[in-house]
């Protein structure tokens, strides 16, 4: 696991709207003013860049097909509407995609700031949209048949991370399933790859500091095994990962 840190995001730079803090992850407050800006910026989802569009689309319909094919391995049609949950929606246009390609589904949608729910609150109702930290922001009475987190996992400390899949697990239906979409993969981790990587945050550390190129601590990149011990801690079973043919190359991996 390293530490990854980053400059903008949506083509808009993190100086320009913010204070960055070099040492602490950002806060909902960083989020909540980073969406202000977004959405002074663009006006609508097909304002974002394009390639990103591309990217999360063909995402969304892949996780569109796992519920497809779900369903058609069912003995019988359920006698209630497919529900899904993404937990850290941002902008919120993967979950308009989903309900574009697959018009049926129950979408409830989870994010830890009310600003970023925009453009999505003309889509889902009121009821199903979670402002706050889950699990505990979760109605726990309601169960899902996928939940899943796109690119959102690098945010969040290892050990919180592990807490939350363990109790999300409790929240999926029967045959339900965790996603998580990660698009900050470690290819690998060795004394040499750690060494080399300390130099760098070093020198980024003084680059910060003198004011030369000021970055936001952004998270953790995590290796494959990582994630897959982080299923297995967290209770989960069935496990399963791969790579999206996306044009990024995003890394997925899904346990019942």
């Amino acid at each position: 696991m390293r530490r990854f840190y980053q400059e903008s995001w949506q083509g808009i730079p993190f100086t320009s709207f913010s204070h960055i803090s070099f040492f602490h992850l950002a806060e909902p407050r960083f989020y909540a003013v980073f969406y202000e800006e977004l959405f002074r910026r663009y006006q609508h989802w097909d304002d974002l860049p394009a390639v990103w569009r591309a990217n999360k689309t063909k995402d969304a319909k892949w996780l569109a097909e796992r519920l497809q094919r779900r369903i058609d391995a069912l003995p019988e049609p359920p006698d209630r509407p497919v529900r899904v949950l993404s937990i850290g929606s941002g902008v919120g246009f993967m979950e308009k995609v989903l309900l574009d390609v697959f018009p049926g589904i129950e979408m409830h949608v989870n994010e830890p700031s009310t600003v970023g729910m925009k453009w999505l609150r003309a889509f889902i109702p009121p009821e199903r949209i979670y402002i706050g930290f889950a699990p505990v922001c979760l109605p726990p009475d309601v169960q899902y048949d996928m939940i899943y987190l796109s690119t959102v996992d690098y945010g969040i400390p290892t050990r919180e991370l592990t807490r939350l899949f363990r109790e999300l697990r409790a929240q999926l239906a029967p045959g339900g399933e965790i996603v998580c979409l990660s698009a900050s993969l470690l290819e690998e981790d060795s004394f040499v790859g750690g060494f080399v990587n300390a130099i760098k945050i070093f020198i980024r550390g003084i680059l910060h500091f003198c004011g030369i190129r000021r970055q936001q601590f952004w998270g953790w990149r995590r290796t494959r095994a990582e994630y897959v011990r982080l299923f297995q801690q967290a209770g989960l079973k069935e496990i399963t990962d791969g790579y999206l043919d996306d044009g990024f190359d995003t890394y997925w991996i899904r346990g019942e």
